[in-house]
């Protein structure tokens, strides 16, 4: 192995590494949940949540698939609801923050006015979160009650996941969230305004009854996130009380996500993790060099474009921002005297509305991305 041939291994090396932890992460501009996206779901007949730690495989191989759902995202100004299988749960984001702030079903009506919080962005391998949270709630809107509780979110697992298809996924991270609820009934109400009335008066939050002697309704919640995937592409949830327990699995298949609008965040994170090769070309010097493409960033608030890459040496690289008709709005261009991480801005101020391509050019090979002007 030559000098040069290992100078190239060095400079891949030294790129994949980082990208490959940094990828293994929850942020809000991958994986926040999004207005009017909907989700395939589809149940498997039996999961198990497997083993947390570092390096685990998890063999989802040998379960059946079941019948499929759709999974509807519907968002306003102030906050979130995820509707499928005739529950709707409701989030809100404050800050870097998504908070958990009651859910509906046929069954059971529950708000609440301490929220829970379940994740925060950037979330990593070994991170977590915690909280309480008090509500009220309404079950078959004859029977009262005041709900209360505590719980935690773990990123507790990192590794490779084989899904029912046989795809296999790397560098997947899971979460857990464990869920403690408590509940009493007030039978002293007949409707949802009288019973918020009590709570206000007796400032429950801060006068919980006794719970020795009372059993709360255990929730554990486990999601799998493949980067390059905006949602989870498996949930389980297992969820025990005094009466007994229950468990549901449910995958959202990786190709079902990939048709989702816009998700150029994670259309450019399965690029990268896939790599096409070396976007190899000849400098002025008549050497062999190699572009690797490390990120594509959109500010939509400044209207800028930030392509970040990788040189193994010196070498000209050009942007150049074209519409669907091939006709050229912007170019940027700069030489670059040395190797390792660069990167170049490109502006879309005043541009029309609709689809345009970003062109990397290096020497002969070009690498392409498309966004849209809206």
């Amino acid at each position: 192995m030559n000098a040069k041939t290992v100078f190239l291994f060095l400079v891949v090396l030294l790129f994949v590494r980082p990208s490959v932890y940094s990828q293994a992460m929850l942020t809000s501009a991958a994986n926040a949940a999004r207005d009017g996206d909907s989700l395939v779901m589809r149940h498997l007949d039996v999961a198990s949540p497997g083993s947390a730690g570092h390096g685990v495989v998890w063999d989802m191989s040998g379960a059946d698939l079941g019948k499929r759902c759709i999974l509807q995202y519907a968002a306003d100004s102030c906050s979130q609801t995820a509707q499928g299988q005739y529950t709707s749960w409701r989030t809100v984001m404050h800050g870097d923050t998504l908070f958990l702030t009651g859910f509906e079903n046929r069954h059971t009506l529950m708000e609440f006015d301490e929220s829970l919080p379940l994740l925060r962005y950037p979330f990593a391998y070994g991170d977590s979160i915690c909280g309480s949270f008090h509500g009220v709630g309404k079950w078959c809107d004859r029977s009262f009650m005041r709900v209360w509780g505590d719980g935690v979110t773990r990123a507790d697992a990192l590794g490779t996941l084989i899904l029912p298809s046989g795809d296999t996924l790397s560098h997947v991270l899971r979460t857990h969230t464990l869920r403690r609820t408590w509940q009493a009934s007030v039978d002293s109400v007949r409707t949802w305004d009288s019973l918020c009335d009590v709570v206000r008066q007796e400032d429950m939050r801060d006068a919980f009854p006794n719970v020795s002697g009372m059993e709360p309704v255990i929730d554990n919640t486990y999601a799998w996130y493949a980067p390059g995937w905006r949602y989870p592409v498996l949930q389980v949830e297992y969820i025990a009380d005094m009466i007994g327990s229950a468990l549901q699995a449910v995958v959202y298949p990786p190709d079902s996500q990939m048709e989702l609008d816009y998700d150029m965040e994670n259309a450019l994170l399965r690029q990268s993790i896939e790599p096409k090769g070396g976007f190899h070309f000849i400098g002025d010097d008549g050497d062999s060099h190699a572009l690797i493409p490390r990120s594509f960033n959109i500010d939509s608030s400044a209207q800028v474009i930030t392509v970040s890459f990788m040189l193994s040496g010196s070498a000209n690289v050009s942007l150049q921002l074209s519409d669907s008709s091939g006709i050229t709005w912007r170019r940027v261009a700069q030489t670059f005297d040395s190797g390792g991480a660069h990167s170049l801005i490109i502006r879309y101020t005043g541009l029309p509305h609709g689809q345009y391509v970003v062109c990397i050019t290096c020497g002969s090979d070009v690498f392409t991305e498309k966004f849209k002007v809206s």
